[in-house]
């Protein structure tokens, strides 16, 4: 990180970090996290009835609820809530879980890579206008995917460049021609192919695919494109949550991505709201939701678990995993949790267990009076909490 001074009399500073071949402005562990709480209520107010207005909200019954601190990350997080798991949906539930996801997918690729495989990375695209249904596509992107995986010409090319398996995930943009669903692919091979020679063999199979899925044909510049490992720096340009982009990111994290040349991905629909109030996001973020909600986020081709040693667990089971080794650092009481959640302290309480953990009873008796004044004066409102502790310097 480095610090700019802008170009004026203010005298304020900026603090910057790498990113690319430039910098952005940089953003800290715990501002994020307050964000993705932010978002995920705005998700929770407009998906009343949804799993993820319950998550990190309610109780689980007959459990203890908790404020814990992972001796691996040195993270706080709650324990003893109800969690959605539903990645597309909660910014709070898909920070996790495409973290655990990017792990696996770093350690498919390692053996992968022991065994002297070769692991590229494919994109595969279609056209699309603005009067599309997005739940449409993706049905009719699904179908073609199968044809690829079963058809004689399919099974053919697969046998060809030597794929013994694949991890697809689904990634959504929008843009001035509305909904731009893809499919990012990793490709497992056995044998030495480049890329250019991967995507002269698939990209007429993904054609044909299309046509018999009702899709319009793929263009031969933008329906199929093949990438290496060199071109891990452009996925870094594209703005995602990691300073370090690379496949397993490509992957993991499409729909969390802030999206470039102006294309939104599913959650800018949400910040967008919040910085403009503008309906139309969050009518564009429940055709999303609608087209999105239940699906996994990665689809690994059979045997490929298996083959690669990877454990096989669902999002729920990613998102609520514990280590037995993290600590406890507070027992919340359900008038303690209520007091966080109607001042909307939740992720300013998890930012001090982290950085003053020692002055997390003094910060609670303030989020209790506070939560008692509200009470008291039958209002009910937003309380904005310091990411410093007074008499904390910055920087």
């Amino acid at each position: 990180m480095v610090w700019a001074k802008l170009p004026d009399d203010s005298g304020e500073t900026l603090a910057l970090e790498r990113h690319g071949t430039g910098f952005r402005l940089y953003v800290s562990p715990q501002e994020s996290r307050a964000e993705r709480y932010a978002l995920k209520a705005l998700v929770a107010r407009w998906m009343p009835r949804s799993r993820t207005a319950k998550c990190l909200r309610w109780k689980l019954p007959n459990r203890q609820l908790e404020l814990m601190r992972s001796t691996e990350h040195a993270k706080a997080f709650y324990a003893g809530l109800q969690v959605c798991a539903m990645p597309w949906l909660c910014p709070v539930c898909s920070a996790k879980i495409a973290e655990r996801r990017k792990a696996e997918l770093q350690a498919a690729m390692a053996t992968a890579k022991a065994r002297g495989w070769q692991v590229l990375l494919l994109t595969l695209t279609v056209p699309h206008g603005m009067g599309d249904d997005l739940n449409v596509m993706l049905d009719q992107m699904r179908q073609a995917w199968r044809y690829c995986s079963t058809s004689r010409a399919g099974k053919a090319m697969r046998k060809a460049i030597g794929l013994m398996g694949t991890v697809r995930a689904l990634e959504v943009t929008y843009g001035q021609n509305g909904f731009h669903p893809h499919f990012h692919v990793l490709l497992f091979l056995d044998k030495s192919k480049t890329p250019h020679e991967v995507a002269q063999s698939f990209a007429p199979i993904w054609q044909r695919a299309c046509l018999k899925a009702g899709l319009e044909r793929p263009s031969d510049e933008h329906g199929c494109r093949v990438d290496d490992g060199s071109r891990a720096a452009d996925y870094v340009a594209k703005g995602g949550l990691d300073s370090h982009w690379g496949f397993e990111d490509e992957v993991t994290k499409g729909h969390s991505k802030k999206g470039r040349r102006g294309s939104l991905t599913p959650f800018d629909f949400l910040r967008a709201y919040r910085e403009t109030g503008d309906d139309k996001f969050r009518r564009l973020f429940l055709v999303y939701a609608d087209a999105f909600s239940g699906q996994r986020q990665l689809y690994w081709s059979n045997g490929l678990k298996a083959l690669l040693a990877v454990e096989d667990l669902t999002d729920e089971e990613v998102a609520t995993q514990e280590d037995d080794a993290d600590i406890v650092l507070a027992q919340l009481t359900s008038d303690d949790w209520k007091a966080v959640v109607d001042t909307h302290s939740e992720a300013a309480l998890l930012n001090v267990a982290e950085t003053h953990p020692d002055a997390l009873e003094a910060f609670l008796d303030g989020v209790r009076a506070i939560a008692r004044a509200c009470r008291g004066s039958g209002t009910r409102r937003r309380l904005a909490f310091p990411l410093r502790l007074a008499g904390e310097r910055e920087g």
